[in-house]
């Protein structure tokens, strides 16, 4: 059940032990009833926990727990309109008014029925509580000891997620795999393959690393990724394959529009399309079968199942049978989830015989093994509390849904109380959700599952849950997002958490459907994410009925304003009312009469959001939402009737401020009238994005259609009323207009000012000729400078020196101390990049920690500063794409990753004594160029990998009797790959090759022996004048086969999936579409 009873138990407790019991007791009349109520509540909570294990399988105990669930909600709902009620002021209460005597009267006598109201309903509840607490002995339920959110003490580990895969059978199975997708098949255009297995078994695991294999990448024109799920909507599968391909859906919604659109991309391109967690063959046969037979020879259809049976019905070609990881791969796993470092590492060992035990009761399924190494987690290592774990009676729990493992439900059960609520609350979404942390934590706050101790906020307390969740594995954090923002839910403890809260919740994707289980149960929460072009009214009608309802989802729904304007005043005790992608333009006219209202609410409204939704200003009156945490989409308007910057200062509990359209503030108030006070106020403000408009099109530097007088106000506007605070961790501002950054990131003293800033994103400040002192903020570890197209050179004001005696001096001994990873991007005409920091200067060091460096789009750029080399000694990354006039790459020791692109004018990569990988491409380049065979002869002697983009010019004479071949055969793997996607892979260990090239592949695919390669006879002629390759890629001699068959020798049936957004993307918002994550 969403509403885990101990947890409500415990949060009533806490919501009366804050309650002013006397003011409380004489308002209502009811003297000593809600000490009373207290009394009550702690005498049932100790048996709880045990009573909510037992409910799945005795349905006495499950009757009992609903009716107590019940009485919770309702003792809730009136402790809300008591603080309601203790909350107003004397003369609220009383209903007085200055206007009339007779609206005071009408006011106070109406107030006099509403508490006598409240009164008895207390009274009646404590009678019931008594009632139904007399009746727990009949179960003989144990009591349990409170205990603890161990989210509070669990150890800490690395942000950087490891990976799942352990030992060697996955990585022959995608090599495998990744071989089947890209042999030439004659059979069919399009061929299907699928992967079987049980669920939890790493079906999309392995298809990941298929998917963005360099060869199935390099194999395909288009790859998309769509996950199906067991009620999948025709237009959501078809909108979904249109995002993957880079298309749009102009807007359509229903099949007969969308389909076109799909046959029409797809038509004659190659293509491989992942279709995860398939339940029904329908959806290949009666769906996708006719708009993608359109698609060019070698287009491929992946498909992961459970049932084989779905597979073979879809006519594939190869089935992979998934098979369960060996106790010895199961046990290296579970380490890898319970212990960093050699130390822990060295103890974990020392349990080895307890953790096999545990490994085997996981059955072999590696999500099992992840979960459960979430609970060892928060255990530590203790042979005491691993032998507890081994132990629980959780592991033998029956009465769960097909395919959910008892190592699953102990995940759940070791949870503290207010962790499972929030766990249960993911349910209400559909599978393969991506789950954003702002927002979800705003539910779990509205609905009062957050419990905030000490000075803790609920919002950081509700970061402190989520990431719990995360570290327990119980949410997937998804690559697509930075700092695990986005998340997924495996869909097996979806299925967990759907049918532990199936009494009371309601998740609606097929509103013909679900309309009639909202009319049938006692419902609290109803989530509908439903295509537009399905009608909702029935639904709709259903769930007016259902006044218990506290949390109402409508998303990507045809909702309309009057729908939900004729339902809302019915549901008197919503909580969070949630209206996404809807036809909804204003908030509904009933909205001011729900009381509890906590996410899209008036009176205690924590979070407002309306980015990206095209409003011309936010009404006046924002600043007395005293309670409003985020604040996003705000838009200046100069109008009396509108917000004010003013108004947003007085948000004293403002954490996150998106505002935008800042060119209007001047007109809002004149010079020296700017909302003086800034943004000070606001003293727990933590991330600040601040957006003036862009540039028209039709404008052009150097002043890109902005007057002087302009230019100088928004300067002003930026300088005084945005000054920001001490406490901001994130800042971006984006199109600032001025000639110069404002003062307050400017001045010697921004380090002062700014001490903790961790990120900072300047994008389209076009006419700003000089960078700020970036150097002196002490916190900063990502910086991204975009489009900066006034800056021709950046030398030690950047850094944020000053001259003084002829030496460069910085208050700080080492600047830009904790800068990991810097972006220059964009930077057009930017032509000098000046260290500013000679041998003898005063500098300590200078990015000491900076780890990956993107310079993109710097066409002008001639050289790097010598000296960064010299101090930026942790760099082991850098992209440099278009900067053309690069000349030279030298002298960076710890370099391992180099990714080199269009740079024809590079004359020299030296120095570079630990690079591991090298990627080179240029699609003009025809042979390599002479830094790179310099390098490979005597510089890389550490590199592992050289991948090359080239021309097919290139491609053929990296080939073992073309002229670059002796060049690169030293080099462990090599990849090269033409503009018409044709590849070569060479593994030199195993001296394998593997390649698309048709005239240099055997009957069966691409895979080469180099050791025993037979030549063939050149004189058998060229096609098209090219060259014969095939002394290269000779096919497989008959004994090599017998030692180990290729996946083709047994063909059947087979499959894959999953794919992984660019993660390096920071400064948009990525958007939700589907994508693999389990």
């Amino acid at each position: 059940m969403a509403m885990v009873v101990e947890a409500f138990v415990s949060g009533l407790l806490n919501a009366l032990g804050d309650l002013a019991m006397e003011e409380a007791d004489a308002l209502l009349g009811v003297p000593g009833e809600i000490q009373r109520l207290q009394r009550t509540l702690r005498t049932i909570r100790h048996v709880l926990r045990d009573a909510e294990r037992r409910r799945i399988e005795d349905e006495a105990i499950d009757d009992w727990l609903r009716e107590l669930k019940d009485a919770m909600y309702d003792a809730d709902d009136i402790l809300d309109e008591c603080r309601v009620q203790t909350e107003k002021k004397p003369t609220e209460r009383a209903g007085a008014t200055k206007r009339r005597r007779f609206s005071w009267f009408s006011g106070f006598r109406r107030q006099v029925e509403l508490t006598h109201e409240i009164g008895a309903r207390i009274r009646e509840l404590n009678r019931r509580l008594e009632e139904i607490s007399a009746r727990r002995t009949a179960f003989d339920l144990r009591a349990y000891s409170d205990r603890k959110p161990t989210s509070r003490v669990s150890r800490k580990t690395s942000p950087v997620l490891e990976s799942d895969i352990v030992g060697t059978g996955m990585e022959e199975d995608a090599r495998d795999l990744v071989e089947l997708l890209t042999t030439e098949d004659s059979r069919s255009n399009i061929l299907v393959l699928a992967i079987v297995g049980i669920g939890g078994i790493g079906k999309t695991t392995l298809a990941q690393k298929v998917f963005h294999d360099d060869r199935t990448k390099a194999s395909f024109r288009r790859s998309m990724w769509v996950c199906v799920s067991q009620e999948f909507v025709d237009s959501d599968v078809l909108r979904d394959i249109l995002a993957g391909a880079g298309g749009s859906d102009g807007g359509a919604r229903s099949r007969a529009l969308l389909e076109p659109v799909v046959e029409s991309l797809l038509r004659g391109n190659k293509f491989l399309l992942v279709l995860d967690d398939v339940w029904s063959e329908h959806i290949w046969e009666d769906l996708l079968r006719n708009p993608l037979q359109g698609g060019a020879a070698g287009s491929r259809v992946l498909v992961t199942t459970r049932n084989e049976g779905i597979a073979r019905r879809m006519k594939a070609v190869h089935i992979h049978r998934m098979k369960l990881l060996p106790l010895h791969d199961g046990w290296s796993l579970l380490c890898k989830k319970v212990a960093h470092g050699d130390d822990e590492e060295r103890d974990a060992r020392s349990l080895a015989a307890i953790g096999l035990k545990i490994v085997e009761k996981c059955d072999g399924l590696p999500l099992a093994i992840k979960t459960i190494g979430g609970v060892l987690c928060t255990k530590g290592l203790s042979r005491r509390a691993w032998e507890q774990v081994l132990r629980s009676a959780a592991w033998s729990q029956t009465g769960l849904p097909e395919g959910v493992k008892g190592a699953l439900y102990l995940s759940y059960e070791d949870l503290p109380s207010q962790l499972k609520q929030c766990f249960l609350y993911c349910a209400m979404f559909p599978e393969d959700y991506i789950h954003l942390r702002q927002y979800l934590i705003q539910f779990w706050i509205a609905e009062g599952f957050v419990q905030a101790a000490g000075d803790l906020t609920p919002e950081a307390a509700g970061e402190e849950y989520y990431r719990e969740l995360v570290r327990r594995s119980l949410l997937q954090p998804h690559p697509m997002y930075h700092d695990q923002f986005g998340c997924t839910m495996h869909d097996l403890l979806r299925s967990l958490a759907h049918f532990l809260t199936r009494d009371e919740s309601l998740f609606v994707k097929d509103v013909q459907q679900g309309w009639k289980s909202a009319a049938s149960a006692k419902l609290r929460r109803v989530s509908v994410i439903a295509p537009g072009t399905q009608r909702i009214q029935p639904i709709l009608d259903a769930i007016k009925k259902q006044e218990s309802v506290r949390a109402l989802l409508l998303e990507r729904t045809s909702v309309s304003e009057t729908d939900v304007n004729d339902h809302l005043r019915k549901l008197r005790r919503l909580r969070v009312l949630h209206l996404a992608d809807t036809r909804i333009l204003r908030l509904p006219q009933h909205i001011g009469e729900l009381i509890h209202l906590s996410v899209v609410k008036l009176h205690n409204l924590r979070s407002l959001d309306l980015e990206y939704v095209p409003v011309e200003g936010f009404p006046s009156g924002i600043g007395r939402l005293q309670h409003l945490n985020v604040l996003r989409g705000l838009v200046v308007n100069t109008g009396r009737a509108w917000c004010s910057l003013e108004e947003v200062s007085n948000l004293r509990r403002l954490r996150w401020l998106a505002i935008s359209k800042l060119e209007r503030a001047w007109a809002a108030a004149e010079p020296g009238e700017a909302a003086a006070k800034g943004l000070r106020n606001n003293q727990d403000l933590e991330w600040v994005e601040m957006h003036c408009s862009p540039c028209r099109a039709d404008t052009a530097p150097p002043s890109f259609g902005f007057a002087e007088e302009e230019m100088e106000r928004i300067e002003r506007v930026f300088d005084t009323a945005l000054h920001p605070l001490s406490s901001l961790d994130k800042l971006e501002i984006q199109h600032f207009f001025g000639r110069r950054y404002p003062t307050w990131l400017t001045t010697a003293s921004v380090g002062l000012l700014l001490p903790n800033l961790r990120r900072l994103v300047l994008v389209d400040c076009r006419l700003c000729p000089w960078l700020p002192p970036l150097g002196k903020l002490p916190s900063l570890e990502f910086l991204r400078i975009r489009r900066a197209s006034a800056v021709v050179a950046i030398g030690s004001e950047f850094l944020g020196c000053e001259a003084a005696g002829g030496k460069r001096r910085s208050s700080s001994p080492v600047l830009f101390p904790k800068l990991t990873e810097l972006w220059f991007d964009g930077m057009m005409n930017w032509e000098e990049w000046r260290w500013g920091v000679a041998e003898d200067d005063e500098v300590a060091a200078a990015m000491p920690r900076l780890s990956h460096l993107h310079l993109v789009d710097c066409p002008r750029l001639r050289d790097l500063p010598e000296a960064l080399s010299r101090h930026a000694t942790a760099l082991t990354r850098m992209q440099i794409k278009g900067v053309g006039a690069l000349k030279s790459i030298c002298g960076f020791s710890a370099m391992k990753r180099l990714q080199i692109h269009d740079e024809s004018g590079l004359e020299s990569v030296s120095d570079l004594p630990a690079l591991e990988f090298l990627e080179v491409s240029n699609n003009k380049m025809s042979s390599l160029p002479k830094w790179l065979v310099t390098g490979l002869q005597a510089q890389f002697t550490a590199l592992q990998r050289l991948d090359i983009e080239g021309s097919s010019q290139l491609l053929r004479s990296c080939l073992q009797n073309g002229e670059e071949w002796p060049r690169i055969s030293h080099v462990p793997i090599v990849y090269i790959q033409d503009d018409q996607h044709k590849y070569i892979y060479y593994i030199r260990s195993s001296s394998t090759a593997y390649t698309n090239l048709k005239e240099h592949s055997d009957d069966h695919g691409k895979k080469v022996n180099e050791d025993q390669e037979q030549d063939m006879d050149d004189s058998q002629g060229d096609e098209a004048g090219e060259a014969r390759l095939d002394s290269f890629l000779a096919p497989i001699p008959q004994d090599r086969r017998a030692v180990r068959k290729p996946p083709w020798a047994n063909l059947c049936l087979c499959a894959l999936n999953e794919a992984v957004a660019n993660p390096f993307d920071c400064t948009d918002t990525p958007d939700r579409s589907n994508s693999p994550t389990k």
